[in-house]
């Protein structure tokens, strides 16, 4: 490969995630003075639900769909988890997988088997998800055995567990983006109709693709409750709107048929990061949600002037 041709690989605009991150890391070391094996694993451990999650999101988005319910699942997940899993290890596991599925199962014949708008849809399924969590556990509690939390989220000095299980998904589903499925998903996304017209079983596609939704918040939702060893029924509400936020953030259009999962992945690090900048810059958590809105208008805002800008030179 040439040096010219080496240049053209690497474009800003398709990897100013990975630069973003780079430079909010730098900026949290300065801050911080140092970065420790302790400060590695707590970046990662808060940014996998949400990766998860977001994951979960990036596939319906590439269909040109949305769930808003994503949270509110992984929330039922975690409480389920949280309340039979040390007594029948078996359902514990099982069982807010099956939830996750079941979830994306239903908005799938809905929106695809019914034809009513994903929004609305997954906007009455958040609400209904939201009340079944706090049926199944009305206040935070259950509890998780020690064992999983070593296993899956490691001691103090082993921060390389929840990297590897970072990158480990993120890796996962872009190889499933490599096989039928996933070349599917992204015709789906890219032109709904032809797709269809060249053999892509669009009803089916789409509605796996929610089901595999629900299933990574679930996933999500039982992360949350190992990390934290025991379930809450309010616990995946913040991840409503963030999940979203991640998959845009990650330079991932709403209008689907495109997008890397590992850019989804750096999207979810760049907002736990910014929390981190917040808190050790002396920062009140409550300005967590502005910043993370500048950082969502300054990404949509700078995909359309760079259009208006090819505009003006092209004029």
């Amino acid at each position: 490969m040439t040096a010219v041709a080496a240049r053209r690989g690497f474009r800003i605009g398709d990897n100013w995630s990975v630069l973003v991150f780079v430079a909010l890391f730098v900026l949290l070391v300065l801050l911080k003075g140092r970065f420790t094996g302790f400060d590695l694993r707590s970046l990662c451990v808060n940014t996998l639900p949400l990766a998860l999650i977001a994951l979960g999101q990036f596939l319906i988005i590439l269909t040109r769909g949305i769930d808003l319910s994503l949270g509110p699942v992984a929330s039922v997940a975690g409480a389920v988890m949280a309340l039979y899993v040390t007594d029948n290890p078996a359902v514990g596991l099982l069982l807010p997988v099956a939830v996750g599925l079941s979830a994306g199962l239903f908005n799938g014949v809905l929106v695809v088997g019914i034809g009513l708008p994903p929004i609305i849809v997954t906007l009455a399924t958040m609400s209904i998800w939201q009340g079944i969590a706090l049926i199944v556990l009305p206040d935070p509690g259950g509890s998780i055995p020690a064992g999983y939390q070593e296993a899956l989220i490691g001691g103090f000095s082993s921060p390389y567990i929840g990297l590897a299980a970072l990158l480990g998904w993120g890796l996962v589903i872009t190889w499933l983006l490599s096989t039928r499925f996933g070349l599917s998903l992204r015709a789906i996304g890219g032109d709904e109709l032809a797709a269809g017209m060249s053999g892509v079983r669009v009803r089916s596609t789409k509605i796996a693709a929610y089901m595999l939704g629900g299933g990574l918040a679930a996933c999500g939702g039982m992360y949350m409750a190992i990390s934290m060893s025991s379930g809450s029924p309010t616990v995946g509400d913040s991840y409503i709107l963030t999940s979203i936020a991640a998959v845009v953030i990650g330079g991932i259009p709403l209008t689907g048929g495109r997008g890397a999962p590992l850019a989804v992945v750096m999207g979810a690090l760049i907002l736990s990061i910014t929390a981190s900048l917040l808190y050790f810059a002396d920062v009140s958590s409550f300005y967590q949600s502005l910043i993370d809105g500048v950082i969502l208008l300054l990404v949509v805002g700078s995909s359309g002037a760079r259009g208006f800008v090819r505009g003006l030179v092209r004029g």
